[in-house]
């Protein structure tokens, strides 16, 4: 029986393109999960009236690159966090940039970079937990892959 390659997910980065269309990505500090992006594609319908069996068909429709949604330890003292120049500051700005998750648990590193901006930010403060910001990221455009299989 072959042993599994699945992965934990510590070490999973992930990066904003700054300053914006410059290629050069750093790191967004102390993330504690990553959701998505969560890509969709729509299902158009294309049945008529001699659609083989009564049934009906679909073709291929607009793909969507969804959301990401991140959960992180609250540091707006942080650059990739503040409202000068971190996240906050994206928000308030309503700007858009390229995004990358990386997963270096894997060989060669792979990654999925998107185009997209801050749609939410929600910091959480409870007596017993720890302070954190929930952040969404809107996707609006294709999601390019690298050094997947």
């Amino acid at each position: 029986m072959a042993a599994t390659g699945a992965k934990l997910g510590t070490k999973t980065r992930f990066l904003k393109e700054d300053p914006v269309d410059s290629g050069t990505f750093v790191s967004v500090a102390e993330v504690k999960s990553i959701g998505g992006p969560s890509l969709s594609r729509d299902a158009v319908e294309a049945t008529h009236t001699e659609s083989p069996d009564d049934h009906a068909e679909f073709v291929p429709g607009i793909a969507d690159g969804g959301e990401i949604s991140l959960v992180l330890n609250f540091r707006p003292e942080h650059v990739s966090h503040g409202s000068n120049s971190g996240l906050l500051a994206d928000f308030l700005a309503g700007t858009t940039r390229k995004w990358r998750v990386e997963w270096p648990q894997f060989p060669n590193t792979p990654a999925l970079t998107v185009p997209g901006f801050i749609t939410g930010w929600e910091p959480s403060s409870a007596a017993k937990d720890l302070l954190t910001v929930a952040v969404k990221i809107k996707v609006t455009g294709k999601a390019v892959p690298t050094d997947f299989a």
